[in-house]
C-alpha cells in the first residue's frame, strides 16, 4: 500500500484494475508515512488512507472470528500485517498484492496463489494507459524515493524497472 501510496495514483491503479484493494485494521495501523525532500529537507507525511477509503479506491476490514487463530498462527512467523493478510485471503479466497519474500513464501505453504507484486500493478497500469517512459520513471522513482522501495532481482519485473530507473 505504501509503494502505491507513493505514486499519488493509487485510485486509477484501482480503476484501471476495475478493484477495490482490501486492508486489515492490521496492515491500515502499518501504513505510515512517505519521505519528500522539501527546500532541501527531508519531509515525512502520513499516509492518508481516508481519502481512498471515501473514494472507494479501499477498504479497511477487520478479521472474521474464523481468521483469528491463522493470524495469531502467521503472526509467529511473519510481520501482523502480511500475517492479517494472508488469514484474511485464505479465509475470504482473495488475491493477495506483497512484495514480503517470507510472506510471498508463507503463500504458498498455504496454497494461496502467487502475490501480486508493486512492479506488476504498476506495469500493467502503465500498459493499460500506454504511458510514456518519462510518466512510468516518475512513477517508480516516487515508488524507490517516497516509499524507500526497491525490487528484488528476483522480480520478474526487475528489468522492466532498470529499463526505466536504471540500476541502483
Amino acid at each position: 500500500m505504501i509503494n502505491l501510496a507513493a505514486t499519488d495514483r493509487l485510485a486509477d491503479i484501482a480503476t484501471n484494475r476495475d478493484t477495490t484493494f482490501l486492508l486489515t485494521q492490521q496492515v491500515a495501523g502499518e501504513v505510515g508515512y512517505l519521505r519528500d525532500i522539501v527546500g532541501g529537507e527531508l519531509v515525512t507525511t502520513p499516509i492518508d488512507l481516508g481519502q481512498h477509503t471515501g473514494a472507494g479506491t479501499l477498504q479497511i476490514v477487520n478479521l472474521a472470528p474464523a481468521e483469528y487463530s491463522t493470524y495469531i498462527e502467521l503472526a509467529r512467523i511473519i510481520d501482523d500485517g502480511e500475517a492479517s493478510t494472508i488469514a484474511a485471503a485464505v479465509t475470504r479466497n482473495l488475491p493477495v498484492a506483497t512484495d514480503d519474500r517470507k510472506a510471498r513464501r508463507v503463500c504458498e505453504q498455504r496454497g494461496v496463489p502467487e502475490p501480486t507484486r508493486t512492479l506488476s500493478l504498476v506495469r500493467s497500469h502503465a500498459d493499460a494507459l500506454g504511458l510514456d517512459h518519462a510518466i512510468i520513471r516518475d512513477l517508480l522513482i516516487k515508488i524507490r524515493d517516497r516509499a524507500s522501495f526497491l525490487p528484488s532481482r528476483s522480480d520478474p519485473d526487475y528489468k522492466w524497472w532498470n529499463d526505466h530507473v536504471g540500476d541502483p
